[in-house]
């Protein structure tokens, strides 16, 4: 059996991150297929269809990208963990 002259050592880091960005209000009247469903039935279709909903400015292709343009408001890194490890 040899002696061992070197090993390698490192740390590991992993956490999870929560960001929440701005807002924007919908009107719901400048949604034709919005009309007439319910709060959660709404809340369902535009988690689902936001990349195919017009923007409420013109200069985004989509709900979505508009609402991933928007700042950030709050941010929260929670389960943070580290380790060592020994190679």
């Amino acid at each position: 059996m040899s002696e061992v002259k070197t090993i390698k050592v490192y740390v590991t880091e992993s956490y999870s991150t929560w960001v929440r960005r701005e807002s924007i209000e919908l009107n719901i009247e400048d949604y034709p297929e919005l009309e007439g469903k319910t709060y959660e039935e709404i809340k369902e279709y535009v988690e689902n269809n936001a990349d195919e909903m017009k923007p409420t400015d013109d200069f985004f292709e989509s709900l979505s990208e508009q609402l991933w343009d928007k700042d950030v408001e709050r941010d929260k890194i929670n389960n943070e963990d580290s380790e060592i490890n020994v190679e």
